[in-house]
């Protein structure tokens, strides 16, 4: 195998051998070639350095060409810019005082209607001013008259209202005699009925002088009630006996009682036996009378014959009171008839001027009513003549106002013509501007030209440069192969001599060198592959040098736009700088305008705006709110020339107030130290009455219930101003519990008990109680009467009680009854039980 494997590779060294003589054949060829090629671009060398500088001098002589047409026509577009500018400047300039011209115009057109406007006004607001001044002064007397009117009337009504108030005063009077008389008969004819029970007796067929009634009762007594009798088995009475054939005599000087007493016969004995004297000479008189005989003082004292005398205060006689009463009812009778016909006069009286005084109160209302509605027309008209008379001033006020403003907008009106011929005279003193434009352009195509010349001149430059620079490159390259094709020739030979060599020796060592021919073709893959990538570099390089082709020709394009761009922004520069100055001269007047008319500098005036001035609005809109402000201006109307005195009187009245506000204030901090002290001393108070009111509440409440426990409980605050109170009772045999969970008559008690206990802590002279008792059933009703026993005596009160209920009734001193015998005629009934009782007694 190794045979098989030298004899391979002599074959392949063979082969190898007459590859390396090809090899060696196409580098002497290649040498040839590279040969050829450098003395070929030798020749081609040749005159490279003087077409480089010519065209180098060219593309030097086209730039300053072309510098120098772009300086022109930088000059020239500033020129243009600032002429433009100027142009502008001026025509808006001009447009502005147009503007203002027209609107001046306007507002003096405006002004001229509005002042005739004005002026028709303040002739109807004269007109209406007079109308209104008459109808003001008509209500004015109007007024007046009815407030005679009135006056009259409040007389007359006052007259007669005396005279009623003192009719309506004897009315009361009359109906209080009468409804007491009536009252009083009434009462008395009750006593003497009940009085009268007993048919019969002599007392009832009495009549007696008055002021004889003591003495008459005092002589017969008792006697006087029994009755007239018949018959010797007729009853216990007085029986009639004839007088005396001879009467016993009365003392010298005594006055018989009978003369001032008419009695039925059966007193004609008894009758003539008593004598009346003075309380005086009774007692002297006693021993002169004969038996049977008797003295009476008008007094009721009482002397007989043996020896027997009373006093009228030691035996008070009933039938002397009976007597009385029935002498004190036929008075009141016959008083009651002239009371009756007092009241009757009175009542009339009452009525017709009570009918007077209505009627005059509706006079009185009627004239209040027409004076009401004669102020309203008077204040109506003043008002209505006020507002007439502001329009009036506010009319005369416009007028004068918008004759000021036509004056000013005639002025203004000069004063904008002028600067508008002003203005069209600089616009006409301006160079026409279109035939720079038309040089500019004729420029631009030369510097277009120029440019395009520079452009060419410097490709041609650049186009040498880069072939000098190729063919100096590829000499280059071309020696560096060269060199190597002959180190490669140089070294196949070696190799060809090797390989004869390694042939000799591999047909030598042909067992031994089967390996060689493989390292061979290693090698030979080896070298096309660096030759594939030689190949590959080679394009690269081309790729390369068409993209830096390109890229050239992309500067050369950016940089005719950016001398293109330059050239406009040289353009754009000169404008700016001419609307820089446009914008400087319009500063300059502005700040002239604000001078003439405010009297400060800019930076006053924006230092006074309290603004900043990359915040100001723009121009057009301050203008606009300058012509409102001055149409607000003008709207306000003529100056108050009393300002500053207002603002006086303003600054007065608010010091005034201010020292009103501090008064007040000190004297709010007064008075809430004063609530202070009082909340302080009203607890203290409340507390001490608490206590009090407790303490009675529990001793009445067992008074009452006969025991148990009570007591008042503050709740719902510790401030005793602020808190509510609990009732806590506990009545005999119950639990503690609150008033709210007792039975109807144990609240009652307890609310009697509670109120009664409040009394006690500041007794009043008199209290009322109505109808306290009614949902009581008799036994509480006589705890209540006692109750109030006790409250008597502890305290010095008057107890007035409304009661329907007999038990409380019976356990009163005094009663009040009042009736109504007759529809709408009350009557009063009043009876002391404490005397009635003494009576019955």
């Amino acid at each position: 195998q190794k045979i098989e494997t030298l004899g391979g590779r002599s074959l392949q060294l063979a082969q190898d051998i007459t590859r390396e003589e090809a090899l060696n054949r196409d580098a002497s060829e290649m040498i040839d070639r590279l040969e050829w090629e450098t003395e070929e671009l030798s020749k081609a060398a040749l005159g490279q350095d003087d077409k480089l500088s010519t065209a180098t001098r060219e593309a030097q002589d086209a730039s300053a060409v072309l510098q120098e047409r772009e300086t022109d026509l930088s000059q020239l577009t500033e020129d243009v810019a600032r002429l433009s500018a100027r142009h502008q400047s001026a025509h808006r300039l001009l447009q502005d005082c147009e503007k203002t011209l027209q609107r001046s115009r306007d507002e003096a057109e405006k002004a001229e209607q509005a002042l005739q406007h004005s002026e028709q006004q303040v002739v109807e607001a004269a007109e209406a001013f007079d109308v209104d001044e008459g109808l003001a002064a008509q209500a004015q007397a109007q007024a007046e008259q009815c407030e005679q009117a009135l006056e009259r009337v409040e007389t007359a009504r006052s007259d007669t209202q005396a005279r009623e108030a003192e009719a309506r005063a004897q009315r009361s009077r009359a109906e209080g005699e009468h409804t007491a008389l009536e009252a009083e008969m009434t009462a008395l004819a009750k006593l003497l009925a009940r009085g009268s029970q007993e048919g019969g007796q002599l007392l009832d067929r009495l009549q007696v002088e008055q002021g004889f009634e003591k003495a008459l009762g005092a002589a017969l007594a008792d006697d006087l009630r029994a009755a007239e009798v018949e018959g010797e088995d007729a009853l216990s009475g007085w029986r009639f006996l004839p007088d005396y054939p001879v009467a016993q005599p009365l003392p010298n000087g005594i006055t018989p009682l009978s003369n001032h007493v008419s009695t039925p016969d059966a007193l004609g004995r008894r009758m003539t036996q008593i004598g009346l004297v003075d309380g005086d000479e009774g007692a002297r008189l006693q021993a002169a009378l004969q038996p049977g005989q008797r003295l009476v003082s008008l007094e009721g004292d009482l002397w007989r014959w043996d020896g027997y005398c009373i006093w009228a205060e030691d035996a008070p006689s009933t039938a002397a009171l009976h007597l009385e009463q029935v002498n004190r009812l036929e008075e009141l009778k016959q008083k009651m008839a002239q009371t009756e016909a007092e009241l009757h006069a009175a009542r009339s009286a009452h009525d017709l001027l009570s009918g007077e005084l209505t009627e005059w109160a509706g006079k009185d209302q009627r004239a209040r009513e027409a004076r009401r509605q004669a102020d309203r027309e008077v204040i109506e008209k003043n008002r209505a003549l006020s507002n007439s008379e502001a329009q009036l001033n506010l009319a005369k006020g416009r007028v004068e106002n918008l004759t000021l403003a036509v004056a000013r907008h005639a002025e203004e009106s000069l004063g904008a013509e002028a600067q508008r011929a002003e203005a069209q005279m600089a616009v006409d003193a301006l160079e026409d501007i279109q035939s720079l434009k038309d040089r500019v352009e004729d420029i631009k195509l030369t510097v277009e030209a120029a440019r395009i010349t520079m452009l060419s001149k410097r490709s041609e430059q650049d186009e040498l440069r880069r072939a000098g620079e190729a063919r100096m490159r590829r000499k280059q390259q071309v020696t560096k192969e060269l060199s190597g094709w002959r180190l490669r020739l140089e070294t196949a030979d070696q190799r060809r001599v090797e390989l004869l060599e390694r042939k000799s020796q591999t047909e030598a060592d042909l067992a031994e060198a089967a390996l060689v021919p493989d390292a061979l073709a290693r090698k030979r893959e080896e070298l096309r592959s660096a030759i594939a990538q030689a190949e590959t570099r080679r394009k690269a390089a081309g790729d390369n040098l068409a993209t830096g082709e390109a890229a050239l020709r992309n500067a050369i394009a950016q940089e005719r736009d950016s001398e293109r761009a330059a050239s406009e922004a040289r353009e754009a520069r000169a404008g700016a700088e001419a609307r820089a100055e446009a914008a400087q001269e319009t500063k300059t007047a502005a700040a002239q305008r604000i001078q003439d008319e405010l009297q400060t500098t800019p930076q006053e005036l924006l230092h006074s705006l309290s603004t900043d001035a990359d915040r100001m609005p723009h121009a057009d809109e301050i203008e606009a709110e300058v012509n409102r402000l001055k149409r607000q201006r003008e709207a306000l109307g003529a100056v108050n020339l009393r300002a500053e005195e207002d603002a006086k009187e303003v600054e007065s009245e608010h010091k005034s107030l201010s020292e009103e506000k501090a008064d007040l204030e000190a004297a709010i901090h007064t008075l809430r130290n004063g609530i202070a002290g009082l909340n302080r001393e009203g607890r203290e108070r409340l507390l001490t009455a608490f206590e009090q009111v407790n303490s009675n509440f529990g001793l009445l409440f067992k008074h009452l219930f006969g025991g148990g426990e009570a007591n008042l409980v503050l709740v719902e605050s510790d401030d005793p101003l602020e808190a509510g109170l609990e009732i806590m009772c506990q009545p005999p045999g119950k639990k503690l519990s609150t008033l709210s969970l007792l039975s109807g008559g144990e609240q009652t008690l307890t609310a009697m008990a509670l109120i009664f206990a409040v009394f006690l802590a500041n007794p009043a002279p008199i209290c009322v109680l109505d109808e306290v008792d009614a949902p009581l059933d008799d036994a509480n009703v006589t705890r209540f009467c006692d109750l109030l026993d006790e409250m008597c005596r502890r305290t010095d009160t008057r107890f007035l009680i409304i009661t329907h209920h007999a038990v409380t009734m019976a356990r009163m001193d005094r009663l009040f009854g009042v009736t109504m015998q007759e529809q709408g005629v009350s009557q009063l009934v009043s009876v002391d039980l404490k005397k009635a009782e003494s009576l019955v007694a």
